[in-house]
């Protein structure tokens, strides 16, 4: 076996960091070296952080859910031309790429997937469709993102307040905005949330929203930055009060440069 099959076969598993650490320096040693390889890498990245939105679907009664489809349509609002994500372009222009084909079907499993995640939101009692609704819009506005970012996530480095914690960063530059989303945070109690931090040159912190995780550690923010994307030269997560705070307070979990 070449060394490329070696690493494509490992691919999956390392998106998904589920590796040893001896796999991932090996990989991470050869992708820079390994166009395809890296390819394959980028492909297999959005698909890997949309099955964190996966649930399972439970059927709801159809009275109950033609209520709150019908509460929770959304109005015909003008607005400002912008880009829109477009589900058939994104799955046409993988398919123009060989690298990206290996991961054509995995993308589309993960979406079906996340369609039902959000399908069994919307089913949720009827007291609960504003809260539903948001959520849907969220998802909707990180996988958004994730269409149109610039390259590969960036990996945000943990760090010994949370040794174990994993964060990805897409950078959209058209959309001016961030998509995170993080696996293995330590659960907070009610009190505190996860703040993210945009760092100027001048080394300032800007608040880019609060954000929770599940029983499992898992979750994710999207960030519309004030200024252009490129200002800014890193991104930190703290632990903080519930509502946020005016600057970091409490103890940093996870950081990336945006400089490299």
């Amino acid at each position: 076996m070449s060394i490329c099959q070696e690493i494509q076969d490992l691919v999956p598993t390392y998106v998904l960091d589920a590796i040893t650490d001896s796999e991932r320096a090996q990989i991470e040693r050869h992708l820079p070296q390994c166009p395809d390889c890296a390819q394959l890498v980028a492909a297999y990245r959005p698909v890997a952080d949309l099955l964190a939105f996966a649930a399972p679907p439970v059927e709801p009664s159809a009275e109950l859910k033609s209520r709150v489809l019908s509460a929770t349509m959304p109005k015909q609002i003008a607005r400002a031309s912008r880009p829109t994500f477009d589900l058939q372009s994104l799955i046409a222009n993988l398919f123009r790429s060989p690298a990206f084909a290996a991961a054509t079907m995995l993308l589309i499993v993960a979406l079906a997937i996340w369609n039902f995640a959000l399908q069994n939101q919307v089913n949720q009692q009827a007291g609960f469709s504003r809260e539903v609704t948001r959520e849907i819009e969220h998802q909707r506005e990180f996988l958004n993102i994730v269409a149109y970012t610039d390259g590969q996530p960036r990996r945000m480095q943990a760090t010994d307040a949370a040794p174990k914690a994993v964060g990805r960063l897409y950078a959209a530059t058209e959309l001016n905005a961030f998509a995170l989303v993080v696996y293995d945070l330590p659960t907070l109690d009610a009190n505190r949330a996860y703040q993210l931090w945009l760092i100027d040159p001048n080394g300032e912190r800007t608040s880019g929203g609060t954000f929770t995780v599940d029983h499992e550690g898992t979750g994710s923010l999207v960030v519309h930055a004030p200024q252009p994307l490129k200002y800014y030269q890193g991104v930190g997560i703290t632990i903080e009060p519930r509502g946020g705070s005016p600057k970091p307070t409490g103890a940093r979990v996870l950081a990336t440069s945006l400089r490299d």
